[in-house]
């Protein structure tokens, strides 16, 4: 299996310390999702399921205070960007219920994480940069 793990690059930045370093735990929290992949059929459903959590937990977290910080720095934009936050997450639920039910592997559970996250910073994040460097 091809390495998917990912690593962490000022590309991504948006400026804002506070924002960044969440996105960071979430790339880490990726990753560790990507070496369970690795063990292949010897990896166990509740590993995959515990850190599926983790990941939803931490990803709510994030999308809390991201908002918080939208609405301090008056981002024009936040509606949209909370429905793209509620698109994801009830997509997420959608590809862990297709998990549980044998329809998918983890594998693409991590690489819908990781391609979600490098995606939505680079095209929506980066919009409420400006925004909250202010703060």
């Amino acid at each position: 299996m091809k390495d998917d793990s990912v690593t962490w690059d000022n590309i991504y930045s948006v400026g804002f310390e506070p924002i960044d370093n969440q996105h960071k735990e979430l790339v880490k929290i990726i990753n560790e999702l990507f070496d369970l992949c690795k063990k292949g059929d010897a990896v166990e459903d509740s590993a995959v399921l515990k850190m599926i959590d983790k990941a939803t937990d931490y990803a709510g977290v994030h999308f809390a205070d991201e908002m918080n910080f939208m609405r301090k720095a008056g981002y024009p934009k936040i509606k949209e960007h909370r429905q793209l936050h509620d698109d994801f997450i009830e997509t997420l639920l959608k590809s862990i219920q297709e998990y549980k039910a044998g329809k998918a592997v983890p594998i693409e559970l991590a690489r819908f994480l990781k391609n979600w996250l490098f995606t939505h910073i680079a095209e929506q994040d980066k919009q409420y940069s400006p925004y909250v460097a202010k703060l």
